[in-house]
């Protein structure tokens, strides 16, 4: 059975507006969504490129050579662009003029062989290949230090079936014959790219849209989980921390550390210096906490100016060794706000051992550890003690 390309055309023209329009109507009405409105502009374009194609079969060749590889380039430069703005901050920043050059290297090949359809469809589909491979460096994210999720995955799957197609188009047109149909390119390449293309728009929007929805709900259990302020983790997630590590320690017989952690003197910063100082120094005081400590370790917001941290693997020595070195480093080096130094200094407990079973071995640990704080408190401040 042949297909007939002008109603392949057709068709493929209402699948991919049904497409472009609900996505370009959400990002339009809901801007929280980034590079959402890019993707659903492309859409539309990509929508536009396949009657610009078939104009050909009105005798308007030249005009359906230029605005179809316009047309596609743009959405390849579109949707490029959209992903490069989700995750802006996020992966090494995107080189846009090199998507410009190769989109009006596209053009000017379309217009420059005009009359050699053969040359001019192996140039086309070579540069094309580049802006697919563009996205693809874009769907992967270079640089990404969150895991890769599967909206991700999916769209460097789609984008990798573009990129194969451009590809296998070149070679099929390198070696094909029929050069005289009435599109000017072998019937068979055209029917095959079509097929793959709309393959390939649905998956990779498929796959925009879940990078999208996996980030929302990202931000959403960091919203629950992360203290607003300093960004560490809050109560409310140190309860899945405490689980995992109890287990943890218990399974390999190892020992789990508690640092309370209390800033000296905190209602003076704000009395003397105000609530945005006082913000100021909690943020910075989580800054030097954390620094101090290893990517396995755990720190939460406890209280107001009290934070707990979690050590895995970690015995008594350890545990105070890092805390004195917490300290240390509050000690020696003032906090600046605005033009002032303030001298901050922390208290800290410590306490570290193998848990029982159940969560109450675990509060009580927390709690001993809590005690070793009142006691560097009630003995002049500035101090280490364990319990």
């Amino acid at each position: 059975m042949k297909l007939d390309l002008a109603t392949l055309i057709a068709a493929i023209t209402m699948a991919a507006s049904a497409l472009a329009l609900p996505i370009l109507f959400v990002g339009l009405r809901a801007k929280v969504h980034q590079g959402l409105t890019l993707w659903g502009v492309g859409l539309v374009l990509n929508a536009l490129s396949y009657p610009a194609f078939g104009l050909r079969a009105l005798g308007w060749t030249a005009t359906s050579i230029l605005l179809s590889n316009l047309l596609t380039g743009l959405t390849l430069v579109l949707h490029t662009q959209a992903v490069a703005a989700f995750q802006r901050g996020r992966t090494r920043p995107l080189a846009v003029w090199v998507l410009w050059l190769l989109l009006a290297l596209n053009v000017l090949a379309a217009a420059m062989f005009l009359q050699d359809d053969h040359l001019r469809n192996v140039l086309v589909a070579l540069l094309q290949g580049a802006m697919a491979f563009m996205l693809l460096r874009e769907a992967w994210g270079p640089g990404l230090a969150e895991n890769r999720l599967t909206g991700r995955l999916v769209l460097m799957g789609g984008t990798g079936l573009l990129f194969a197609m451009l590809a296998g188009r070149t070679v099929l047109m390198l070696l094909a014959s029929d050069w005289n149909s009435g599109f000017n390119v072998p019937g068979q390449v055209q029917v095959f790219t079509y097929f793959i293309t709309l393959a390939v728009v649905l998956i990779n929007t498929v796959g925009f849209v879940l990078m999208q929805m996996e980030h929302a709900i990202a931000q959403q259990r960091a919203l629950a989980t992360r203290d607003a302020l300093t960004g560490v983790h809050n109560r409310t997630a140190l309860k899945d921390f405490l689980a995992m590590h109890g287990a943890q320690s218990r399974r390999q017989n190892e020992p789990l550390a508690f640092l309370m952690l209390d800033i000296d003197h905190f209602k003076l910063v704000n009395d003397e210096h105000g609530h945005l100082a006082g913000d100021h120094v909690l943020r910075e005081v989580a800054h030097r906490i954390q620094q101090r400590m290893r990517q396995s370790d755990i720190l939460t917001r406890y209280g107001g100016e009290e934070f707990l941290a979690i050590l895995p693997f970690t015995n008594r020595d350890g545990a105070v060794r890092m805390a004195q070195e917490i300290r240390q480093s509050m000690e020696s080096s003032p906090i600046q706000v605005d033009d002032q130094s303030v001298p901050i200094t922390i208290s800290i407990g410590v306490h570290a051992g193998i848990p029982g079973e159940g969560d109450k071995d675990l509060e009580v640990m927390i709690n001993l550890s809590d005690k070793a704080l009142y006691v560097a408190k009630n003995t002049g401040r500035n101090r280490v003690e364990y319990l």
